[in-house]
Formats: C-alpha cells, sequence, structure tokens
C-alpha cells in the first residue's frame, strides 16, 4: 500500500467497496487505500427490475471470486448472492468456500429471509444486507434487529424503483433515509451502515460526490460502494494503466472530502442540508418532465 493511501486509510473508519471480477484490478484498490473488494454475483430478476435503466449487471463468478481472494489476501472481500430464495444456503455455501469475508443478501423483503439467510452463514462470515425495496423499508425495525446480522446498506437504485420515484436520491431529499436510519439506530444502536455508491469527486452529476459524502457525513453513514467512473470500466490493470488512473489519489480525495463533511459546524450541517434537498427535487422534477 502506498503512503499516500495507508495515511488516508488511518484518518477514516469510512468503508470504501470497489466492484470488480479483475485481480490486478482488485490488488490496484487495495494498494490506492480501498477497504473492501466487491464481487457482484447477483443475477436473478435484476435484468428484469431495472430494465431501461443505466446499471450494469456484472456477471461476476464463483471463479472470479476465487481469482480476487488469491490476488488480494489481506483484504477483506464480498460476495453479493442473489435475492433470498431456496438455493440462498447453497449459495452461501459457495462464498465461504471460495474465501468470502463478506456475505451480502440484495434484495429481501422480510425479516424472516433476513434471519435465514443469518442463520445460513453462522457467524463464518461478517453478514451484510442490502436494503433495497419498499417492504424491507416498512419493515427496517424487525430486520434491523435480526441476531448476527453485522451491517445494513441502503440501495438507492433499486429502493427508488420500488417506491415509484424518478430519481434515486429523491429518497434522500424527502427524509426517507433520515427515517430508515433513525430506526436501525433505535433498535440496534452498534450495526454499521451506509448507503448508495459514490462517483468520483469533480464528476458532474446533477448532485456533486461531495454533496453526497455531505450527505454521508450528517447521517452517520459508515460505508459506501465506489462507482465505475474510478476504473472507467476497465477490464484488467493495464488498461487501468493505460487509461492514467490513480486509484490512490482519487480514494484520498473521498477520504479527505468525507473527513471535511464530519468537520462541518450544525449550521453549515443544515444550510448544506436544504441546499442539497434543492438541487435533487430540480434534478427529480427534469427527470420526471422527460419520462
Amino acid at each position: 500500500m502506498t503512503d499516500t493511501a495507508s495515511r488516508a486509510r488511518e484518518r477514516s473508519d469510512f468503508t470504501l467497496m470497489l466492484v470488480t471480477r479483475d485481480p490486478g484490478i482488485a490488488r490496484a484498490a487495495v494498494r490506492g487505500g480501498a477497504d473492501r473488494i466487491f464481487v457482484d454475483l447477483e443475477m436473478s430478476g435484476k435484468a428484469e427490475r431495472q430494465k431501461g435503466r443505466s446499471t450494469i449487471i456484472s456477471g461476476h463468478t464463483i471463479a472470479d471470486l476465487e481469482r480476487v481472494r488469491a490476488a488480494v489476501p489481506g483484504a477483506d472481500v464480498l460476495a453479493r448472492l442473489d435475492p433470498p430464495s431456496p438455493t440462498t444456503p447453497t449459495e452461501v455455501e459457495a462464498v465461504l468456500a471460495a474465501g468470502a469475508d463478506t456475505v451480502m443478501l440484495p434484495f429481501f423483503r422480510s425479516h424472516d429471509e433476513v434471519a435465514r439467510f443469518v442463520d445460513a452463514v453462522a457467524g463464518r462470515a461478517r453478514t451484510c444486507i442490502l436494503l433495497e425495496t419498499a417492504a424491507a423499508y416498512v419493515r427496517v425495525d424487525r430486520i434491523a434487529a435480526t441476531p448476527g446480522l453485522d451491517e445494513i446498506h441502503i440501495g438507492l437504485n433499486d429502493l427508488h424503483i420500488s417506491m415509484g420515484l424518478a430519481f434515486m436520491y429523491e429518497s434522500l431529499a424527502g427524509g426517507v433515509l433520515d427515517h430508515v436510519i433513525s430506526r436501525i439506530r433505535a433498535v440496534a444502536p452498534g450495526i454499521r451502515y451506509g448507503f448508495g455508491g459514490g462517483a468520483l469527486i469533480g464528476a458532474q452529476h446533477p448532485v456533486s460526490p461531495s454533496d453526497v459524502l455531505r450527505e454521508h457525513a450528517r447521517l452517520g453513514s459508515r460505508m459506501i460502494i465506489l462507482s465505475r467512473t474510478f476504473t472507467k470500466n476497465a477490464a484488467d490493470e493495464a488498461e487501468l494503466a493505460r487509461l492514467g488512473i490513480d486509484l490512490a489519489a482519487e480514494i484520498a480525495r473521498v477520504r479527505d472530502a468525507v473527513e471535511t463533511a464530519r468537520a462541518r459546524p450544525p449550521d453549515e450541517v443544515e444550510r448544506d442540508r436544504v441546499r442539497i434537498r434543492g438541487l435533487i427535487w430540480r434534478a427529480a422534477d427534469e427527470l420526471a418532465a422527460r419520462a
């Protein structure tokens, strides 16, 4: 790990997850200061529910997980499963055998589905759930209180689809994230949580990556998934180098933004919240008009 990456990581307990199937990119990300490599095995139902949207179905495999695990022996590796089904225990066994440190269950709707997932992992890895359905939002009190659950990540893309919203950050502007996080804290104060994904600092978006991180700081989030802008969809480490991507520098910029956001006085936090809410509503109105 570079000195820059080491110093950046020491300053923050904010977990940065980078999605890749390539062992070389995984090594570069860990050297650059990423905390967790995310191998995405989810396939079932995803194409149908995200049809017509600019989302990526990763198509990662157990073999990819094994290769990534071997490439970054000292790093945390997360494997995302398919949504709950009768095959979930078999999927859990497969990713544990391939070396996953953290196992993520997506697109669940009930406490029972989460409890069965946690039971299948049985303490052999960290358990993380991806809260991304309206039903799970309504039932979050029971879900968050599941014994043996370690982390909750709130998935804004599928959640906004599930709620019939035009823009994924509407749940932030409308207070949905404030509400769900307050309920998580009430029943499971020690659980780690985060939400959404983050683009390169300086990337052009209706809500800037820095503003997204300001809201992470306000809400006490402890994790984010780094978007594909960090690798520009490079297929391997050689292409990453050809594209001139400096992951260590970009990851350090994210950590700097988080620490700056956490240091704001309360009146600045509130001004930012109101300003960012206005940006989100404008972006949502524009998207709704185009639709």
